[in-house]
């Protein structure tokens, strides 16, 4: 069996041999990256949290936040598209019955299944806890009618999990959450948003008009869905985010440093242009960065992983950090990288651009901030 540390290992070969030399392909083609997700799925990474029981690895949080800073650095658009198969594939492990575990987990850990969420609604933005969106009772079965807005591998994904109020919710939190397979009756995918980075994730809307349900397909008991969001995907996310961040800023950071260590000036002599000491001064900020965010990162997973009862509020503010560092370091990189740094060619640009999804991507980073000063303050969530 493949361990998690040779699993890890055919991640870095295959994002800097594989992943890297296609991303300004798939930027420039707004083209889901599927050939990416083929590779890591035949070499048992979209298997790297699936418990080994059912054919995974049996990875770790942290060994999935590690793989993701990996993917980040050389192609965001499939670091996306692997953190939500990872969420999704975290609520099927936790909250699945023992029949959908026995049929799905195998498939996932052999890369022939590839799981999403399906979250955000037109109705609620950015407040992705706070679907509109209510299944009824029909017969014996269920009846959905659901906007979802923003679904990464939006008609890519085998199987999505969906966000909506229980039937005869009466507060905000009622919720359920269900897995419904591409291809099922009622199921449509929109046109995919043509955002400013992060252009092939395969973004769209996904409208679900009458699909019918099983109580079966519910993840977890009747009006958990809220519970589940909070303990099992909101860490996940959180910490899969920040990690895809930092990998952004990370690749950043070594593209604004190759430019500066080998460009010259010929009029200026042999110097290059790291020998000024504004460049050095740009580059120190961004190493603070880096590293800032990092270790904020290695505690959060170490609060996480021990239970620490204050665990929440660095996954409330991990994913602010680290986006905000992906903002600061790719900016100074932009500036590092001169005239250069514009085209559409080298790699800065497309980071630079991908960095920006961070700060607007629910829960959106002045979202977090306002969790995270009631939390301190000891006021309630919601």
């Amino acid at each position: 069996m493949t361990t998690i540390q040779e699993l890890l290992a055919a991640n870095e070969r295959l994002s800097k041999e594989v992943l890297a030399p296609r991303a300004d392909e798939v930027d420039l083609s707004r083209s889901f990256p599927r050939l990416n997700i083929q590779e890591l799925g035949r070499a048992g990474l979209l298997g790297l949290t699936v418990p080994v029981e059912y054919g995974g690895a049996g990875g770790s949080m942290a060994d999935a936040a590690r793989a993701l800073e990996t993917l980040g650095a050389a192609c965001a658009s499939t670091a996306m598209v692997t953190l939500m198969h990872c969420c999704g594939t975290a609520v099927i492990v936790a909250k699945g019955s023992n029949e959908l575990k026995r049929s799905l987990l195998p498939a996932i850990a052999r890369g022939e299944h590839l799981t999403t969420l399906a979250f955000s609604e037109a109705g609620s933005g950015g407040h992705f806890y706070m679907p509109v969106s209510e299944v009824t009772r029909n017969g014996d079965g269920l009846r959905l009618e659901a906007q979802k807005s923003f679904v990464t591998s939006a008609g890519e994904a085998d199987s999505y999990v969906v966000s909506t109020r229980k039937a005869g919710a009466v507060g905000p939190t009622d919720l359920d959450l269900y897995l419904v397979a591409k291809g099922t009756r009622g199921f449509e995918v929109g046109k995919s948003f043509e955002g400013l980075g992060l252009a092939g994730n395969a973004s769209a809307p996904m409208k679900l008009d009458s699909v019918e349900l099983r109580d079966q397909d519910r993840l977890g008991p009747e009006g958990s869905g809220f519970q589940t969001m909070m303990g099992v995907v909101l860490p996940n996310f959180q910490i899969g985010a920040a990690a895809v961040s930092l990998g952004i800023a990370g690749a950043a950071f070594q593209l604004s440093s190759a430019h500066v260590t080998t460009r010259k000036y010929e009029h200026a002599g042999s110097a290059p242009l790291a020998a000024i000491p504004r460049v050095q001064f740009l580059a120190a900020e961004m190493a603070l960065e880096l590293r800032s965010a990092r270790a904020y990162l290695a505690e959060t997973l170490r609060r996480a992983g021990s239970g620490d009862p204050e665990a929440m509020l660095d996954i409330l503010g991990i994913k602010a950090k680290a986006a905000e560092a992906a903002l600061a370091v790719t900016s100074r990189a932009m500036t590092l990288g001169g005239g250069s740094a514009y085209g559409k060619r080298g790699g800065l640009e497309r980071v630079f651009r991908d960095a920006q999804a961070a700060a607007v991507m629910a829960p959106a980073t002045d979202v977090l901030k306002e969790f995270l000063g009631k939390a301190c303050l000891g006021i309630p969530l919601f």
